[in-house]
């Protein structure tokens, strides 16, 4: 299954900490135990998702299956350009009761 997510941010603190980018492994730069997104949701819960937990990047998952990557840089312009916000009503809220309708905790 999925164990992490290299990103750019990643990359660049592990630059900047020294590491040999020749001995240096993927598995001890990446962010682990990412977040994930099911295809099926909406934009905007990816991209609520994203801001709430300080992360650029989901991957999408179908079935625990990856499938896809989205950055939060690509759902807001797509929201944006299509005018997307969340539906009246939709909890939004960070301290909610019952939480959010998207995944609160890392893929694991």
């Amino acid at each position: 299954g999925l164990v992490g997510v290299l990103s750019e941010r990643d990359l660049v603190r592990a630059l900047a900490d020294g590491r040999d980018p020749d001995r240096t492994r993927v598995r001890d730069a990446m962010t682990g135990t990412p977040f994930p997104i099911e295809a099926d949701s909406p934009l905007w819960a990816a991209a609520m998702l994203m801001l709430r937990h300080g992360i650029r990047h989901l991957p999408v998952v179908d079935d625990d299956r990856v499938v896809g990557m989205v950055s939060i840089r690509e759902a807001l312009a797509v929201m944006e350009h299509d005018r997307i916000v969340a539906p009246p009503g939709a909890d939004t809220a960070a301290d909610t009761v019952d939480g959010p309708p998207w995944p609160t905790a890392p893929l694991g």
